[in-house]
C-alpha cells in the first residue's frame, strides 16, 4: 500500500455504526428511546392483559429497543399502518396454554416440534398484544385490523425489535416477547414525532381520557387507634383486625362503589355490589 492508511482507530469494522442513507436527516434516532419511554409509562399494560386472560402474574423486568434483527418472527401480521411482527419464548408460550386450558404441568421443552395449540395461542397472543403496543406507541391510535401476512413476494424491512422481559410470579422465571416494526411503522413514527405539538395525544380528547390508567384502592379491613398506641408499636406487634363484608374501592380517596372479595381457583377476586358512582 502507497501512503498513509485513512484508518487512524483501533475500532474492529463489525463494531461501527453503519449509516442508512433512508434515515439521514430524520428524527429515526429518537424512535428508540420514544418507543422505551412509552411502553415504561405503562408498565401493568401487557401484565394486566395476561392476568386478565390467563390468570397469569407478570411484572415487566424491562423494555430494550435494537436496530439489529438476528431473527424473523413467529407470526406477521399486516395492518393499513405498516407490518408488525411477533415472537414470545417458549416457556412463557407454554404457561399461558397451560394456564388457559387449566393444565397443571408447565413444559418448557424447546426442542420439542410446536404444537397446533401452541400455533392458535401464539397467533392470539400475537394479535392482542400487537394492538396493546399499537395503541401505546401511536398514541392512541389503534392500527386498524390485524391480518395473517404470508407472502413470499413481499418480505418486510424490519426496522425495530422491542424486547418485553417479564417475570412470571407462578415460575419465578423471566421470559421475553418481542415485537417487530417495519420500516412503514418507523417511517409513522418520525413523522408523529416531527409534526410540532406531536406530544399532545391525537383522537377524541374525551375518548384519550378515558384509557388513562387509574389506580384502584379496595379497603379491605381498618382499625382505629390512639396516636399514642400507633406510636408505641413495636416490630411484632400484633394488631387484631376483622376483614370488612363489604369493601369501599377508592380512587385517589375518592369512593367509587362497594364490593366484596372472594376466591376463584386460588386468585384473590373483587365483585361490584352497586352501580359506579362518578368520584
Amino acid at each position: 500500500m502507497i501512503g498513509n492508511s485513512k484508518v487512524h482507530h483501533g475500532v474492529p469494522a463489525d463494531a461501527l455504526v453503519k449509516l442508512k442513507p433512508h434515515k439521514l436527516g430524520r428524527h429515526y434516532h429518537k424512535v428508540p428511546q420514544y418507543i422505551s419511554e412509552a411502553a415504561n409509562k405503562y408498565p401493568r399494560l401487557i401484565g394486566d392483559y395476561f392476568l386478565r386472560n390467563f390468570r397469569i402474574n407478570l411484572e415487566l423486568q424491562g423494555v430494550s429497543v435494537s436496530e439489529q434483527i438476528a431473527s424473523e418472527p413467529d407470526c406477521l401480521f399486516r395492518s393499513e399502518l405498516g407490518k408488525i411482527g411477533f415472537s414470545i419464548s417458549r416457556p412463557l408460550l407454554a404457561e399461558a396454554l397451560e394456564c388457559y386450558y387449566g393444565g397443571t404441568t408447565l413444559p418448557s421443552h424447546e426442542a420439542t416440534p410446536i404444537s397446533t395449540s401452541e400455533q392458535r395461542m401464539r397467533d392470539r397472543l400475537g394479535r392482542d398484544i400487537a394492538e396493546i403496543f399499537g395503541r401505546v406507541i401511536m398514541a392512541g391510535t389503534s392500527l386498524g385490523q390485524l391480518e395473517a401476512h404470508d407472502n413470499a413476494y413481499d418480505q418486510p424491512l424490519w426496522e425495530y425489535l422491542v424486547e418485553f422481559s417479564l417475570t412470571s410470579h407462578l415460575t419465578s422465571t423471566t421470559a421475553s416477547l418481542f415485537i417487530y416494526l417495519d420500516n412503514q411503522l418507523a417511517d409513522l413514527l418520525t413523522s408523529k414525532m416531527a409534526l410540532p405539538g406531536s406530544s399532545q395525544p391525537a383522537g377524541d380528547p374525551l375518548s384519550n381520557i378515558k384509557r388513562l390508567p387509574v389506580r384502584l384502592e379496595c379497603v379491605l379491613a381498618s382499625v382505629q387507634m390512639s396516636l399514642a398506641d400507633v406510636l408505641a408499636l413495636q416490630p411484632d406487634d400484633i394488631l387484631m383486625i376483622r376483614m370488612h363484608e363489604r369493601c369501599d374501592v377508592r380512587i385517589n380517596q375518592q369512593k367509587l362503589f362497594r364490593g366484596a372479595i372472594f376466591e376463584d381457583d386460588g386468585a384473590l377476586c373483587l365483585t361490584s355490589l352497586e352501580s359506579v358512582k362518578s368520584p
